[in-house]
């Protein structure tokens, strides 16, 4: 009797565990979908490529002159040319403009921080570890441009760490060898430059404030002072990434053009999603600054389509891009209605951009 009752049941344990089976494949088989339904909808909705009918939008009457015509994006040497000499250097920006019927620099772009005696010196980090000499000469590493003056920062070689073709040319220079256009600059020097050289050509420039907190604000004190006094503020677009002195800028200094701050390009990209009117919204900047391409680091966020660009177009809102270093993207942002492009290889985009034309 009790192997009989244990043989009924064996069937019905089989089918308990069968169907327990069926259940935990059902489970797992839900949660892949789902997985893939918010994988999908997220790729949706932040890199969802342009559609066939996508098409450029011409949006007449706009008052921001940084807004370029279909196919005459500007070029912009980023760093001043960072793939062509040691960036944010003399000898960076000499080589571009010296030579810019190959070039076909429209903008420069370089970065900017203040000193401990209040000059504005061409530096795209906070500190010179990574592109000089500073650690050799100070002996101690993260020498801050905000700790020492101008003069002492002019000791260092600013072409120590360029390398081109996998070489150093100028790793090495040391005191009086190191050549006056590898020295650290000043934005004052470089504007000065630039517009005694320009042969008659009006550059726009995009510069961007790296120094933070209250030197942040120092920063932008000296740079509106560098420019009013050159009468350039229809030709300067400025930028920061630090949110405070962003909005310091919007604030004390309404009357000049600066792009948006990181937490207001989310707002844009979100706003452009949902197709909200920025009209109804206190939108204080002129431009984006934003990111384009696998190489970028946001390559899952798609900010170059044409539905963005026209979007921005709309509001009266120039795109600009950065840094774009393939001919690839270059093309691809052309195409989509882009007005600028921030390259190391301003040569490169040049030559892409006429081909297209």
């Amino acid at each position: 009797m009790a192997k009989t009752a244990e043989r009924e049941r064996m069937p019905v344990e089989a089918g308990v565990q069968k169907k327990g089976k069926r259940k935990v494949l059902r489970a797992i088989i839900a949660a892949v979908s789902a997985v893939l339904v918010l994988f999908l909808a997220a790729v949706m909705f932040f890199g969802m490529p342009d559609m066939p009918w996508d098409k450029i939008e011409k949006y007449e009457g706009s008052t921001n002159s940084y807004i370029r015509d279909y196919l005459e994006m500007d070029i912009s040497a980023h760093r001043s040319g960072a793939g062509v000499a040691p960036e944010n250097t003399m000898m960076a920006f000499r080589r571009v403009l010296e030579n810019n019927e190959k070039y076909g620099v429209d903008t420069y772009e370089f970065d900017v921080n203040i000193t401990a005696d209040g000059e504005l010196v061409i530096l795209h980090n906070l500190t010179y570890d990574k592109t000089s000499d500073a650690v050799e000469y100070f002996g101690r590493e993260n020498v801050a441009a905000s700790e020492i003056t101008l003069a002492e920062a002019k000791n260092l070689n600013m072409g120590e760490n360029f390398e081109l073709n996998g070489e150093y040319p100028y790793r090495g220079l040391r005191g009086d060898d190191i050549p006056d256009d590898l020295r650290v600059v000043t934005c004052d020097e470089v504007i000065d430059y630039i517009e005694a050289n320009s042969n008659g050509k009006k550059f726009n420039y995009i510069i961007e404030i790296k120094s933070i907190d209250e030197n942040g604000k120092r920063a932008a004190d000296k740079l509106y002072s560098i420019i009013t006094e050159r009468n350039l503020k229809d030709r300067v677009i400025w930028a920061t990434s630090e949110i405070p002195v962003s909005e310091y800028m919007a604030e004390t200094y309404p009357d000049m053009p600066r792009s948006a701050n990181p937490d207001e390009v989310i707002e844009f990209f979100l706003c452009s999603k949902f197709g909200v009117d920025l009209t109804e919204r206190d939108v204080s900047y002129m431009a984006l600054h934003i990111p384009y391409g696998e190489k970028s680091g946001y390559a899952f966020v798609n900010l170059g389509t044409k539905r963005l660009i026209n979007y921005a177009h709309k509001y009266n809102i120039a795109v600009q891009y950065w840094t774009i270093n393939s001919e690839k993207d270059v093309r691809k942002l052309a195409e989509n209605g882009a007005d600028c492009v921030m390259t190391d290889y301003p040569d490169m985009a040049h030559e892409v951009v006429n081909s297209m034309k």
